[in-house]
């Protein structure tokens, strides 16, 4: 039977003289294409369990041989009777001890059955019930086989035979299993990082065919994009645009006086602003008697001077009845120093006299009328709907193209973190083809 385990020792990686020779002749790998290592693994793999198979029965038959013993034996414990007289409490001790000692032994009889066939499942089955025989056996006779040898000493010393020989199968059947399992697991554990491999190129070929779109509609977009730049530029360029920017310049110049315009009559304003503020303070006080014209003038002028001017009716009634009764309360009743009361009294007559509110309203009106026509005539041109859409589409493509160029960003360190992970897992196939066939993988 010790044949059987070199064998098993063999098969399983333990190695014997003819390989050991053969291996130190083969002084170069051989090299192996990726499909053939698949191939070489899965023949490694179903090597040893078909030997395994082969030298199935002689281990049963081992097996069977010790257990049959021990059941033989087992039976004759029972039934044992002491060759001579033997004092009542060492024979009830051992009697005791026997009835513990023989239940052990009926169940670790009951755990080596045979297991349902002659495969590597099998076997682990078969190599777990030994153990558990071999435990209970031994307890059995750690607590019970000094009681029963005092009485039973022949059949203890059989039963620590056959326990020690069942402890030596299972020992060297465990220890081939365990280089045999090793073995398979190292083989399982190359075609899983060859499998890994396989799934990373594919990720790897899925970016970069992604990558080969997105670059594509770059590149679309990047023409598109040049398309429209030129019927911008060409449209820009035209006789009729450039009318439509003098257009454009002249309405620009136009609102640029609206705003003079809108100053100066705010300066002008401004000046009676002091003498204003006195006169509404006479006017709470009771000092000083006005009509509701004036009262509403005084506080919308106060409040927004330009724009109540320009909002005005035409002529300025409500600006021209406060400026008569400013005028007024100047001459007389208002405390002013006399240098400054003359300035205020010119400066609200020459409004007046000349109306100069009147007349930068009447221009603000006029320039604003030309806005309006310019911006009209304007606004009825194709072109400026044509640029503004040009505008609109060429801005919309260069956030597509800043879209696409990070889509394209991202995928690309993606590719370069998946195929730094293809050469890793490369070589570790390398490192392990080496180690378990003894061969050189090729264009890996």
């Amino acid at each position: 039977m010790k044949m059987v385990f070199d064998k098993l020792k063999s098969i399983f990686g333990g190695g014997g003289e003819e390989e050991e020779v053969e291996e130190g002749r083969e002084r170069e790998r051989e090299k192996l294409s990726l499909e053939e290592v698949r191939k070489r693994i899965v023949d490694r793999k179903s090597h040893p369990l078909q030997e395994i198979e082969k030298d199935y029965q002689p281990i049963l038959e081992k097996v069977s041989n010790i257990r049959g013993k021990i059941e033989s034996l087992n039976k004759d414990l029972v039934g044992a009777e002491p060759g001579g007289e033997v004092h009542p409490n060492i024979y009830k001790s051992a009697k005791e001890g026997k009835r513990l000692l023989t239940d052990k032994a009926d169940r670790a009889v009951e755990k080596m059955k045979a297991p349902q066939g002659p495969t590597w499942n099998g076997l682990l089955d078969l190599n777990e019930s030994l153990k558990g025989a071999v435990n209970l056996l031994r307890n059995a006779r750690a607590a019970h086989g000094r009681q029963v040898g005092a009485v039973f000493e022949n059949e203890m010393s059989r039963l620590g035979r056959l326990t020690d020989s069942l402890q030596s199968v299972s020992r060297e059947l465990d220890d081939s299993l365990r280089k045999g399992k090793a073995t398979v697991d190292d083989l399982d554990e190359t075609m899983e990082k060859i499998k890994e491999r396989k799934n990373l190129l594919g990720r790897k070929n899925d970016l970069e065919k992604k990558l080969g779109e997105f670059r594509g509609k770059k590149e679309e977009i990047e023409g598109e994009l040049d398309k429209e730049r030129e019927s911008l530029a060409s449209l820009e360029k035209s006789e009729r645009f450039e009318e439509l920017e003098e257009v454009k310049d002249r309405i620009e110049e136009l609102t640029r006086k609206k705003e003079e315009i809108r100053k100066r009559i705010g300066s002008k304003i401004s000046e009676l602003a002091r003498p204003l503020r006195k006169m509404s303070k006479m006017i709470e006080r009771d000092k000083h008697m006005v009509s509701s014209t004036v009262l509403e003038a005084i506080d919308l002028y106060q409040k927004d001077p330009v724009q109540t001017a320009l909002e005005e009716e035409e002529g300025l009634p409500k600006l021209n009845a406060m400026l008569q009764e400013l005028e007024s309360v100047l001459e007389g009743e208002m405390k002013l120093g006399e240098r400054e009361r003359e300035k205020r009294l010119e400066e609200v007559q020459d409004i007046i006299e000349n109306e100069k509110i009147e007349k930068l309203r009447e221009d603000y009106h006029r320039t604003e009328t030309k806005i309006d026509k310019l911006k009209k005539k304007r606004k009825k041109s194709p072109l400026l709907e044509k640029k503004e859409k040009l505008e609109g589409s060429i801005q919309s493509k260069k956030s597509e193209k800043s879209e696409i160029e990070e889509r394209i960003e991202k995928k690309e360190e993606e590719l370069e973190e998946v195929s730094e992970q293809i050469d890793e897992k490369s070589l570790e196939i390398r490192e392990r083809v080496e180690s378990a066939l003894n061969a050189q993988v090729e264009n890996l």
